[in-house]
């Protein structure tokens, strides 16, 4: 055999075995795109779209229009109600514009993604503030009144603390009375003593007026 044909049949041996050795099952090569890069968040993704609005409402809040930052937040926290930071500082904003039928919404949102994040007792707080503003729409937001107070009153009795809810329930209907309203809160039964002293608490005649100083400023 001739040097010429040896080295052609030998050419046509390593490329078949290396066509072989590519359609060979699991010995195919890693690619590097393949293994170590994460795909692009899509633009249209609710995470994106509320990234974008976080940074237009810093602008806004810079430029000083809290208005448009509001708007802002507001757009963002509908797309993740399950933020509570997102929720809260909506809610912020919107009781720093006087907006507190806005305030209470977003503040009985944080409130709600805390409890289902398993933080029950950080929803106290924005419930607390939920309750003064909506007692500051008294007596025109009666029905948002009376379920903030439900609200509040359900996480005091699972925290373990009874006297709270049940003092709740009464400043309630102290300031449905002292607002001309004729509605009321719903009958519950006493809850379980949790041991926490009450009684400087202010009452809801206090707090309504406070509230009701904070608009006027």
């Amino acid at each position: 055999m001739s040097d010429s044909v040896l080295v052609r049949k030998l050419g046509h041996f390593a490329r078949f075995a290396s066509g072989r050795k590519r359609h060979a099952p699991g010995m195919l090569p890693a690619k590097l795109t393949f293994v170590s890069q994460f795909p692009a968040k899509s633009p249209e993704s609710p995470q994106a779209r509320v990234e974008l609005l976080a940074v237009e409402a810093k602008k806004h809040n810079a430029a000083g229009n809290e208005q448009a930052a509001l708007e802002c937040y507001k757009e963002a926290a509908s797309l993740m109600l399950g933020a509570p930071w997102l929720q809260h500082r909506t809610a912020e904003l919107a009781r720093k514009l006087k907006q507190l039928d806005v305030a209470a919404v977003h503040y009985r949102r944080a409130a709600a993604a805390f409890i289902a994040a398993g933080f029950p007792k950080r929803a106290l707080s924005p419930l607390r503030n939920a309750w003064q503003a909506s007692l500051s729409e008294l007596p025109d937001q009666s029905e948002a009144f009376i379920a903030v107070t439900l609200e509040l009153a359900h996480a005091q009795r699972d925290l373990g603390f009874g006297p709270e809810a049940a003092l709740s329930v009464s400043n309630a209907n102290q300031a449905l009375r002292a607002s001309g309203s004729r509605q009321r809160m719903p009958v519950e039964t006493e809850p379980p003593e949790s041991g926490i002293n009450t009684a400087r608490q202010p009452s809801a005649l206090e707090l309504l007026g406070r509230a009701q100083a904070a608009v006027r400023r």
